[in-house]
C-alpha cells in the first residue's frame, strides 16, 4: 500500500499543472482557469463566472465544457506524474449533462478520485501497450447540487516529444 505524496509535492505539482495548462493550453488563462486543490476526493479546479457568462447572465455552457475537460485532462497529468510516467494526453470522447445553469461568481468542477482498480489497468495499458485509457467523471455542484455531469475518456500515449 503506497503512501500518500507529502503536501510539498502535491503543492509542486499543482503549480506545475497551472503553468503546464497556461502554458500548453492558452484558452485556460483567457478563461481564468485556476488549479485549486488535489486530494482524496480529487482534483479541484475553478473559474470565474464573468468572463465565461451567457446573454442570461449564467454560465456558457462551453466554458462549463472546457472546465470539465480540462479538470479531467489535469487529473490525468497528475496520475502520470504520481506513477513516474510521462505521455501525450488527449480526450478521446465526452459526454455532458447540463442540469441546471450555473451562476455562481465562482465555479468549482471536481474531477472524481481514479479508483484503485482503474488507476492499475491504465498503468498496465501503459507499460504493455505504450497507450493507457482512463475514464472520469467530473461535476460542478454547489451546495451538494449537481449542476453539470461530464464523462471523458482520456487516452495518454508515449511522449513522442522530449
Amino acid at each position: 500500500m503506497s503512501s500518500a505524496p507529502p503536501p510539498s509535492k502535491i503543492a509542486a505539482d499543482l503549480r506545475d499543472l497551472q503553468e503546464t495548462l497556461v502554458r500548453e493550453i492558452p484558452m485556460c488563462a483567457m478563461m481564468g482557469i485556476r488549479v485549486v486543490a488535489s486530494g482524496d476526493d480529487g482534483l479541484t479546479v475553478e473559474l470565474p463566472l464573468d468572463p465565461n457568462r451567457n446573454h442570461r447572465q449564467t454560465a456558457f455552457a462551453g466554458s462549463l465544457n472546457a472546465l470539465c475537460t480540462v479538470a479531467g485532462w489535469g487529473a490525468t497529468f497528475l496520475l502520470l506524474r504520481e506513477l513516474g510516467q510521462t505521455g501525450d494526453i488527449v480526450i478521446r470522447r465526452s459526454a455532458i449533462r447540463y442540469q441546471q445553469p450555473v451562476d455562481w461568481r465562482q465555479i468549482v468542477a471536481r474531477c472524481h478520485p481514479v479508483t484503485p482498480a482503474a488507476r492499475q489497468y491504465f498503468l498496465e495499458m501503459l507499460e504493455e501497450k505504450g497507450q493507457g485509457k482512463l475514464d472520469l467523471v467530473v461535476e460542478i455542484a454547489s451546495s451538494n447540487q449537481v449542476a453539470v455531469v461530464f464523462h471523458g475518456s482520456y487516452v495518454v500515449s508515449r511522449a513522442t516529444h522530449p
